[in-house]
């Protein structure tokens, strides 16, 4: 319990930080770059303000974390178009590494090829689709966590038609075969299921709202804000989510609501590059 009020305390001092970037990081690579991306989209009858506060929020607490250690591309709000999207997916491959993350919501559509194709919705209403980063990523995407809707979902049929990749885990590994939950590889992609815990949110399906509460002490805001404070720390991905899990939960994973809800493919043993 000691430990659990430690870090609780230490996520709410880090989480108030400037969104001033920290140009002036100890980075451990030069050969790393990260991304962080917050689209702000705002749904009607979904997002709130608080919803809007707790993604700057966190946004800056993750922002903190990989800038510690990288150079950084941050772009938000009304910066977060689905160009500078494109565009940022085509600087990171000059970085012989890349870390992304991006919170906010997706678009699926059956596209003119007549398959179901997934992508990210911009502040400006475009949406970047999974064959769109597929044809700006490589394998040096290393660590990947979209925290968009439905982005662990691979599409039945074909991996890419003719307009290319289809599903995002496919698409920001650049690998049309990932595998889920595996232990071997340089890349390691997190995304959300449709196994959403229905009995205690409003959506049927998609990722979980920052302020969706989880229990007395905690929502989920803060699962984004843990893992990323365990990565920080040299965790690897299967570690830090066992460690968000026990601080949260009290438990380990696989008996929480992120069981089934929450997928990792890819090497699940990969630290931050």
């Amino acid at each position: 319990m000691k430990n659990t009020k430690i870090v609780s305390m230490l996520l709410i001092c880090l989480m108030t930080l400037s969104t001033t970037p920290l140009i002036l990081g100890n980075y451990a690579s030069a050969a790393t770059c990260a991304a962080n991306f917050l689209p702000n989209y705002f749904w009607a009858g979904l997002d709130t303000q608080n919803e809007v506060n707790l993604s700057e929020s966190t946004a800056n607490y993750i922002k903190s974390v990989l800038n510690s250690k990288y150079p950084i591309f941050d772009y938000r709000n009304s910066s977060c178009t689905d160009g500078n999207f494109r565009a940022v997916l085509t600087s990171l491959q000059s970085y012989d590494n890349a870390v992304i993350y991006s919170k906010g919501h997706r678009n699926a559509a059956t596209l003119s090829t007549g398959y179901t194709h997934y992508g990210l919705v911009m502040n400006n209403g475009g949406t970047v689709w999974d064959y769109e980063a597929y044809q700006r990523t490589s394998s040096k995407n290393t660590h990947t966590w979209i925290w968009h809707c439905e982005t662990a979902i691979l599409p039945s049929g074909p991996s890419s038609d003719s307009l290319g990749c289809r599903g995002l885990p496919r698409a920001f590994t650049n690998n049309l075969n990932i595998a889920t939950w595996g232990t071997s590889g340089n890349q390691v992609y997190l995304g959300w299921t449709n196994s959403v815990p229905t009995y205690n949110y409003p959506l049927p399906a998609g990722s979980p709202q920052y302020e969706w509460n989880i229990n007395y002490n905690y929502n989920y805001a803060q699962v984004a804000a843990l893992y990323y404070y365990y990565m920080g720390q040299g965790y690897t991905t299967s570690a830090a989510l066992v460690a968000m899990s026990n601080t949260i939960y009290g438990t380990s994973m696989q008996n929480t609501a992120l069981a089934n809800w929450l997928e990792v493919y890819g090497n699940m043993n990969l630290k931050l590059p």
